[in-house]
């Protein structure tokens, strides 16, 4: 089992058929699976900011897939989105790739072609949730060391941190400390890892 089979793949789908067929075929090839009848009852159970994968029918009772996935959208979810419909068209498929769908597939699937569109949707999901943790991590720093994070991470040493900021190198260590403290970090390398999933 690979590290994104161990994260959930939720299916939205007011069909029973579908859905009871889905989650034992993708059972089968080891991801976790759970599965809601409609989107209201998806969006009110799960925890939308831990990695995951919905496939996400489009014509359903109630609120549409197009409206859960805009609700997915204005929440910020780290859920990823594949939508899997007997409705779909070209306009349907361009609009759920510009609103940032990971795929869009035509009913009926072979669950051997959804695989590889499941893992990219999940590495997303994960990059995403990351990029979040990131964010917050970042904005939780004083103005100084954010500073500090943008100097450092673009190759200035503390000397030369020092002659930017017109700040004593004593001061630069200090403030360098903490920042990398509150990030959790113990190295350059992480920090950098960090700008550069910030930029993803």
């Amino acid at each position: 089992m690979t590290d994104s089979q161990s994260l959930p793949v939720y299916i939205v789908d007011d069909d029973d058929s579908v859905r009871e067929a889905l989650s034992y075929v993708l059972e089968g090839y080891g991801f976790q699976v759970q599965a809601f009848e409609c989107g209201e009852r998806f969006l009110q159970e799960i925890d939308l900011q831990t990695p995951g994968c919905l496939i996400l029918d489009s014509r359903m009772p109630g609120m549409s897939g197009q409206q859960v996935h805009e609700q997915l959208n204005l929440l910020d979810a780290c859920v990823e989105v594949i939508f899997l419909t007997s409705h779909g068209d070209l306009p349907m498929a361009v609009k759920a790739f510009r609103d940032g769908a990971c795929d869009f597939c035509q009913k009926p699937v072979n669950a051997a072609e959804l695989v590889p569109s499941l893992n990219k949707a999940l590495r997303r999901s994960v990059l995403r949730e990351r990029k979040h943790r990131y964010q917050t991590q970042i904005a939780a720093l004083t103005a100084r060391e954010q500073q500090l994070f943008e100097l450092v991470v673009s190759g200035q040493l503390n000397k030369q941190i020092a002659d930017t900021l017109c700040i004593s190198l004593r001061t630069v260590e200090v403030h360098r400390a903490k920042m990398m403290e509150r990030l959790g970090t113990h190295s350059i390398t992480e920090l950098v890892k960090i700008a550069e999933t910030l930029k993803a």
